[in-house]
């Protein structure tokens, strides 16, 4: 066994002090390099018993031998006597536990012993002292049958001797090669001490130098090194990382070169606690320590790291840093040079995550980490978005929309016409998530080959984004007779959200055309005009309204204008409007239809409490019921929650637009406009059904 605590320096020199110190006394029996056997301890305990120092004398020459604590003892064994049989052997156990310790310690303290052949000299007075024990053993057993741990003699022994070492004599132990031989539970007592008190350079120092003690020759200093290294694996991630590093380092090289099976697997374990740790504490330099170091094991002994990686549990890991960063909205040091290392886990995460952001910032945050990937990465999503299924693909066009806008416009269009009606759906609804100036050119690109359903969306999108480059082709879609209704009353809208002026006449030609005392162009179109020509030239719309026949609380319920620079993705198309009293809409189109209660609705959609969920993207066919009137709409699923669902009007004939504005006005009040700066992140409104 390799030498404990026997620094050869420090012992010469405690062994010079102790030369200039006055000869002490000793205890009969314990003499240089003699042991403490049953015998003393038995006449000790016996002599006690026979003496006068339950009387208050200390005339034994035994007990003139000890220190105050154990003449305590001493003098409590001759008491005993007063006591049962249990209660005198009880005290006996006592003071042949202090004399071993006080034996042990005055052996080490004149440099006798080392700190191995401490817990040797130990292990063989709990030997010599074991009959005096076997009487107290029914107790024991009876706290093991009460499911209570019983800690052993042993150990008690050696946990008694380290806390009557110095601190300096502990710290100096501590900071050499024999620093393995301290238990761990001892090394972190001392340790959780200094880091109270903030001495973080000494507890650095000893992590550092009882990490080291991996590589040394001696097996049994391997072995005892990898066991401590996981129990302190908490107390290495408590620092700056340095040191957790360091030994991840150490651990690392020891796996690569130890041949031993049984030291593999504890050095192994060890390995994986440090690496665990790392993950858990974010310590990303350290991360990227543990899976270089896999590596490196990998390439010197293959096959070995098999077991290994998945208990690290890098990439199940990889949500959490991901998720952390989009939370606290950068991305932390060396996170990506971890990332950089599963670049295929990170790239299929944050696809999907892409798709469920709901602010402009976060999206930004998941683009540079794909950027940051390199350029194979985005080579693979353009892949991906060539030939994977339209689900997968689909999911890819909101990060290429900003990585590589110019690849997604000449793909989309093409795949589109294979896609079914549910992934165009998702394609608008990630083309919401580009910066304006590519989400307006993307559209227009990619419009004519959408779903006619999901067309009007698209329209809702261009709109929002705020540019002129779709003025002139809503303008071609307003002017076309083959657009549909519904597309041209949203076409209108968008106008009046761009401030076209150029589409100033032909919004004065829908609001005036008549033809003999009937206006030409449906009511709703008429409004959707009117509004649009306020916003496009106040002046003039103004004039035409008052003539139009139009009533003035039919232009209340009107388009929101978009905020610039707005940080959520999706911005309300139309103000909110808390309804009276729900309202009931039925399905249509399933097997299985169902009842909504909806307390919240608008000219763009609602949410609504029914008893089933359908997956967002599924198309409904409703039916709205009030009174005798019925309305009828298409309308796609969003959000779907355990008690809400809520759903877009994708399609409306526009006499049944129109109903729904009447009825919204005299069951909505006054609308309520959100501002886009008060919405944060939260969980969604939940539909409550009104009594």
């Amino acid at each position: 066994m390799a030498d404990g605590f026997g620094i050869a320096a420090w012992r010469k020199g405690w062994r010079a002090r102790t030369r200039n110190r006055k000869r002490r006394r000793r205890i009969p029996g314990r003499g240089r390099g003699s042991a403490l056997d049953a015998g003393t301890v038995c006449r000790a305990g016996e002599s006690a018993e026979g003496s006068g120092l339950a009387n208050g004398r200390a005339d034994v020459p035994v007990a003139a031998e000890l220190d105050a604590r154990a003449r305590a003892v001493y003098a409590a064994a001759g008491a005993g006597r007063i006591g049962g049989a249990s209660a005198r052997s009880e005290t006996r156990l006592k003071l042949a536990e202090h004399v071993a310790i006080r034996f042990a310690l005055d052996s080490y303290e004149r440099g006798e012993l080392r700190v191995n052949a401490v817990k040797q000299l130990l292990d063989r007075m709990n030997t010599e002292i074991e009959a005096l024990r076997k009487i107290l053993s029914t107790q024991e057993q009876m706290m093991a049958q009460a499911g209570l741990s019983v800690q052993a003699y042993t150990e008690l022994l050696d946990q008694e001797f380290w806390e009557q070492v110095p601190e300096e004599n502990k710290k100096e132990v501590l900071t050499s090669d024999e620093a393995w031989c301290v238990p761990p539970r001892n090394v972190r007592a001392f340790l959780e001490e200094m880091l109270r008190r903030g001495e973080l350079k000494t507890a650095n120092e000893i992590l550092l130098k009882y990490a080291s003690c991996i590589g040394l020759e001696a097996p049994e200093a391997r072995r005892t090194t990898a066991i401590g290294l996981s129990d302190l694996g908490e107390l290495y991630g408590s620092g700056d990382g340095s040191a957790l590093m360091e030994a991840i380092r150490r651990v690392g090289n020891q796996l690569a070169v130890e041949r031993e099976p049984e030291l593999q697997t504890l050095v192994g374990a060890a390995f994986v606690r440090l690496s665990q740790e790392a993950a858990s504490k974010r310590c990303y330099p350290a991360m990227q320590q543990a899976l270089a170091s896999l590596e490196s094991v990998e390439a010197q002994r293959p096959g070995s790291t098999q077991s290994l990686r998945p208990r690290i549990g890098a990439e199940e890991r990889l949500p959490e840093f991901i998720e952390e960063a989009v939370r606290t909205g950068q991305i932390a040091d060396g996170m990506m040079d971890i990332l950089t290392l599963m670049p295929k886990a990170t790239i299929n995460y944050v696809t999907n995550r892409f798709g469920h952001c709901g602010f402009r910032e976060d999206c930004e945050l998941l683009c540079s980490v794909i950027h940051n990937l390199g350029e194979d990465a985005v080579q693979r999503l353009i892949e991906t978005l060539q030939t994977a299924p339209a689900g997968e693909a689909a999911e890819t066009i909101g990060l290429l929309s900003q990585l590589s806008p110019d690849q997604v416009g000449k793909i989309l269009p093409v795949r589109l016409s294979q896609w079914p009606r549910s992934s165009h759906d998702r394609v608008v609804r990630q083309l919401s998530a580009a910066p304006p100036e590519q989400r307006a050119q993307l559209l227009v690109a990619v419009y004519d080959s959408l779903d006619l359903m999901i067309r009007p969306l698209a329209i809702d999108e261009m709109g929002m984004s705020g540019q002129a480059e779709c003025i002139p082709k809503l303008i071609a879609l307003l002017q076309e007779d083959e657009t549909m209704g519904f597309a041209r009353v949203k076409a209108i809208e968008a106008l009046g959200r761009l401030r076209a002026t150029a589409a100033s006449p032909l919004l004065l030609h829908i609001l005036e055309t008549k033809q003999v005392w009937r206006w030409v162009y449906p009511n709703e179109m008429r409004i959707a005009a009117a509004q649009a020509l306020l916003r496009v030239d106040k002046a003039v719309g103004m004039q035409v309204v008052a003539a139009s026949g139009i009533d003035r609380r039919e232009l209340a319920l009107e388009p929101t204008d978009p905020e610039g620079n707005a940080s959520v993705i999706r911005q309300r198309r139309y103000a909110r409007l808390k309804l009276s009293r729900n309202l009931v809409a039925v399905t249509t189109n399933l097997r299985e239809n169902f009842r909504l209660s909806i307390p919240e609705l608008n000219l763009g959609g609602g949410i609504g409490s029914g008893e089933r969920h359908l997956a967002p993207g599924s198309l409904l066919s409703l039916k709205f019921t009030h009174g005798v009137r019925h309305i009828k709409a298409q309308a796609m699923v969003r959000g779907a929650r355990p008690q809400a669902m809520a759903f877009e009007f994708a399609d409306m004939d526009l006499q049944e637009r129109y109903r729904l504005r009447k009825l919204l006005l005299e069951l909505g009040g006054l609308p309520m406009v959100a501002q886009v700066t008060n919405r944060s992140r939260r969980r969604g409104r939940v539909a409550v059904s009104k009594a």
